[in-house]
């Protein structure tokens, strides 16, 4: 009995001894002890102290962002199949609560028309449910699965862009995870040990950043002035000049002519890589 007591202190103390060892090793001084504490000791929000925010994700103006996209997309099929109307607009959520309420109302269309709007809107517009309220006035609201999956991504890319801004500051212990109950409230915890300064945190992780790829018209320019010059100083329907990041080598800026709405937007965007296509050409899949 007594031996089985003296090998086992002698195995709890190795282990200590051990542990110990890990995580201070061997120091060679006060200062090196308590740097090598320092290092391999991680404290918590709850220990450590720092900030600690809880972030309402504004999914009611995704909704608005996706709205206003398809509008912009919808003028322009319906001048290409030459179908007229007066107005199209939608309404205006203003709380997380009422982002199911996203709207488009379509008003004039001429009821010889009806018939090719339906087609037009039943093809390209799958994700909304198209509802006449008279001959010549029409709502559309997006389906239920699409406005759930939308506020879903949404949150998810809201945490996937907050985690790598506050990578910027360099911080190894951070926490960014969904609040509350899924599907719900559309929160994000942000959990920051020894970050004494939420302003800070506030103002980096608050930066809008919107991630669209546009149709390029025309291009490059040497100036804004000569984008201008090259259309008779009036630039073609739904287009905006941009100026470009300058590359590695090349000298001076240059403008391009694209379209003011974007054929990809970060919401279609999952992952992005660069590939080669069967004759060896790069391209992204």
């Amino acid at each position: 009995m007594q031996k089985n007591l003296t090998a086992r202190s002698i195995v709890i103390v190795v282990v200590i001894l051990l542990c110990v060892f890990g995580i201070i090793g061997a120091p060679k001084s006060m200062a090196e002890l308590k740097q090598n504490w320092q290092n391999n000791i991680r404290l918590g929000l709850d220990l450590k102290g720092g900030s600690h925010l809880v972030l309402q994700v504004q999914v009611q103006d995704a909704a608005k962002a996706e709205a206003d996209q398809v509008i912009d997309r919808m003028k322009e099929d319906l001048k290409k199949q030459n179908i007229s109307w007066n107005s199209i607009d939608r309404n205006d959520p203003q709380v997380v609560q009422d982002a199911d309420s996203i709207q488009i109302t379509i008003k004039g269309v001429p009821a010889t028309q009806s018939s090719a709007f339906r087609s037009l809107i039943n093809e390209r517009y799958s994700d909304w449910v198209l509802t006449a309220v008279n001959s010549t006035d029409y709502a559309m609201r997006m389906k239920p699965s699409e406005i759930v999956a939308l506020k879903r991504d949404t949150v998810e890319r809201e945490i996937q862009t907050i985690g790598n801004r506050i990578d910027q500051l360099g911080l190894a212990e951070k926490s960014v995870q969904q609040y509350g109950r899924a599907g719900d409230e559309y929160q994000v915890l942000v959990q920051l040990p020894g970050v004494d300064d939420p302003a800070r945190v506030k103002e980096l992780i608050g930066t809008t950043a919107v991630l669209e790829i546009t149709d390029v018209k025309d291009g490059p320019f040497a100036s804004r002035e000569a984008g201008l010059s090259a259309h008779g100083g009036v630039l073609p329907l739904n287009t905006k000049l941009v100026r470009s990041i300058p590359r590695a080598g090349s000298e001076g800026e240059q403008w391009y002519l694209v379209g003011r709405n974007p054929v990809i937007s970060g919401r279609e965007m999952r992952n992005a890589r660069a590939g080669q296509d069967e004759f060896r050409k790069w391209e992204t899949n």
